[in-house]
Order: C-alpha cells, then sequence, then structure tokens
C-alpha cells in the first residue's frame, strides 16, 4: 500500500511463534529432535535448551528493533507465540527495520488487514 494512501487503516500483526525452525541454521532444530526421539538423553535436552534460549534471544531482539521505530504496540503472550500488533505503522517500516538488522522472513509471520476508512475504495 502507499504510504500516502488515507483510505484504509492498516492493522499490522506480527507473530513471533515460539517453536517453529525460524533461521535456525543447524539443519533439524533441536526441538524438533525432541519431540520426535524415542530416546531422551540429557544432551537431548541440553540441546532443545540452548534453541530455546536462541529463539527467546532473537524474539527479544526483534521487539526492540520494533520498538526503538515505534513505540505504540499492542503485545500479547501466547503459550507457544509472542504478538506484535499496531494500527499506526506502515507494514513497509517493519519490514525494513527488521531486515537491516539482520533478520530473516522465516523468523516471523507478518499479517496485515485492511480497514476501511472511509467511502470506497
Amino acid at each position: 500500500m502507499r504510504p500516502e494512501n488515507e483510505t484504509c487503516i492498516q492493522k499490522v500483526q506480527l507473530d513471533f511463534p515460539f517453536f517453529s525452525d525460524c533461521g535456525w541454521d543447524q539443519g533439524t532444530t533441536p526441538w524438533q529432535r525432541l519431540t520426535k526421539a524415542r530416546e531422551i538423553t540429557p544432551d537431548t535436552l541440553r540441546q532443545g535448551q540452548k534453541f530455546i534460549m536462541w529463539r527467546l534471544e532473537r524474539i527479544a531482539l526483534m521487539m526492540e528493533t520494533l520498538m526503538d521505530i515505534h513505540e505504540d504496540w499492542r503485545l500479547i503472550g501466547q503459550k507457544d507465540r509472542i504478538l506484535m500488533e499496531t494500527d499506526s505503522l506502515d507494514f513497509n517500516r517493519v519490514l525494513q527495520a527488521l531486515r537491516q538488522n539482520g533478520f530473516s522472513d522465516r523468523e516471523f509471520v507478518l499479517t496485515v488487514e485492511y480497514i476501511r476508512k472511509w467511502g470506497m475504495l
């Protein structure tokens, strides 16, 4: 959408799932191995912990990046994800900020909903 377009309100939602592969560059994630393993060893648990700590740190860094460029976010914690929502920031700025800070598109799910402000689109 063009930034100067005044006919719509963009509701931007970012979804940061805890347990997807989301940029883990070492093959199958330890979390996937842990949940599918027939035999669980202490080392399997430690590798799962390493992945979860890595993933939570990445989510925290993305949140900080977005909070630095915009302050009007609604943060929603769920059992397996964090959601960030706003209707006062263009989604292109969100993507630009995340990409400039080294985050890949696989690390989050971006949803944009358009709400008509007035008249016809």
